[in-house]
């Protein structure tokens, strides 16, 4: 079973920090009066493209069985941060260079929080389109989370696809009458719809920002930042 949980600090969102979550204000383009601007002090690939911000709170209840953790590093409680999705021309390749130069020597006040020291879950989210770093930074006596996620939206739908189909109905039933979904996607692509769109799985923030790249030719970057209130 897939387990996308990087150790102390597993990617987030995430399906929890997109236009679903509770409490969000988005921000979009708007007009042309109103250009996007990026909330967070982290750089995006030279030359990409803004497509949305959000802000967000979202209280976190996060699973540990496998011993991870994720942005949300201070525990669960109620975290307030922003979710920046941008899309750019570059190939997968070229971004998944980015993100380990970035991870080898990050932005100034930050830290990479996991060195690579399991190469094969790395190895294994960029076979579907995933490139991934974690960072923390000293806040104003807090520790803020921070994700930057690469992905090729075109391998990353031939994946999970599927799943997303199966999102809707499935958190419309009881949790009693969910096994058998969870189970059906399980065996599909080795987690369940649970494990696929928690806050602390790299996949679930591939998904949630998805849709923003439907009908485009292009690869996108998510940038979530979280801290504890």
């Amino acid at each position: 079973m897939h387990r996308w949980v990087v150790p102390l600090a597993a990617a987030v969102l995430l399906a929890a920090c997109s236009g679903a979550q509770n409490g969000q204000n988005a921000q979009t383009a708007s007009s042309a009066a109103a250009p996007l601007h990026n909330p967070v002090d982290f750089p995006l690939y030279p030359g990409a493209a803004l497509l949305s911000t959000h802000q967000f709170t979202q209280v976190i209840k996060a699973d540990t069985s496998a011993g991870g953790s994720s942005i949300f590093q201070n525990g669960n409680g109620t975290y307030s941060g922003n979710e920046v999705i941008a899309s750019t021309a570059a190939s997968f390749d070229e971004l998944s260079a980015w993100v380990d130069r970035l991870n080898g020597s990050p932005p100034a006040g930050y830290a990479a929080v996991e060195t690579g020291g399991d190469p094969n879950q790395r190895a294994q989210a960029r076979r579907i389109g995933i490139a991934y770093a974690v960072f923390k930074k000293p806040e104003a006596g807090r520790t803020r989370g921070l994700l930057l996620l690469a992905m090729d939206p075109t391998l990353v739908n031939q994946r999970f696809g599927s799943v997303l189909r199966l999102i809707g109905k499935y958190r419309a039933l009881p949790a009693i009458m969910r096994d058998p979904i969870d189970n059906e996607v399980k065996a599909r692509i080795g987690m369940t719809i649970s494990q696929a769109t928690a806050p602390e799985s790299p996949v679930g923030a591939a998904l949630s920002a998805l849709d923003q790249f439907e009908h485009k030719n292009s690869r996108g970057i998510v940038v979530l930042d979280a801290s504890k209130r």
